[in-house]
């Protein structure tokens, strides 16, 4: 299967696992492609957008992931969120034949490449997170996600938009008892702060 997908998928991302492809960087960020094991044997495709000096919250504790082998969705888009059930047009079954993966995944790429056209700067991955939460969701929703704030305050301190940043920041460690203090989440916000510097 896996063989199949990377006949049809992104040719300009590299292949980090079998269901996991990722971009190279560009202004501080990544592009995601996976297809996420469901319940049933189907595999579900998301997308989304990893930046590199947002760490990940993970097992408790935040590390970095500055490489294509460790990167994480900050944002992620499923399709699912939007319509409760796994999507045909954007799945399919682990014993489906080569045709079906191939047009699924090809379908995904298309969904996918139309999201990020509109994700090409740091200011348009904030942009994404404010028009996302006025979006209706069947399943989950923006606060549903661990790196929601984490990510979006990061953003938007390196925006210059430090007050907002910060009460994201904040929302964040209460949420995840996480100390204000911690050294990678300064280090984080150090970066975010030199890049808004210029």
């Amino acid at each position: 299967m896996a063989e199949v997908l990377a006949d049809t998928s992104a040719p300009d991302f590299q292949r980090v696992g079998d269901l996991l492809w990722v971009s190279e960087p560009k202004d501080h960020m990544r592009y995601l492609l996976k297809f996420q094991a469901m319940k049933g044997m189907t595999f579900s495709a998301c997308w989304g957008v990893s930046v590199d000096f947002v760490p990940i919250f993970a097992g408790g504790k935040l590390k970095w992931k500055r490489t294509a082998k460790s990167a994480a969705f900050d944002l992620c888009i499923d399709p699912i969120d939007s319509s409760e059930s796994i999507p045909g047009w954007c799945s399919f079954y682990a014993n489906d034949r080569d045709y079906h993966v191939k047009r699924s995944t090809s379908a995904a790429v298309k969904a996918a490449r139309l999201d990020w056209s509109k994700i090409t700067t740091l200011r348009d991955v904030a942009d994404t997170f404010e028009r996302r939460t006025k979006m209706e969701f069947k399943r989950f929703s923006l606060e549903n996600y661990v790196q929601t704030d984490l990510a979006w305050g990061l953003v938007l301190i390196a925006l210059g938009r430090l007050n907002e940043g910060q009460h994201h920041l904040d929302a964040f460690c209460q949420q995840f008892a996480i100390a204000p203090g911690s050294p990678i989440l300064e280090k984080a916000k150090d970066e975010a702060i030199a890049i808004a510097a210029g």
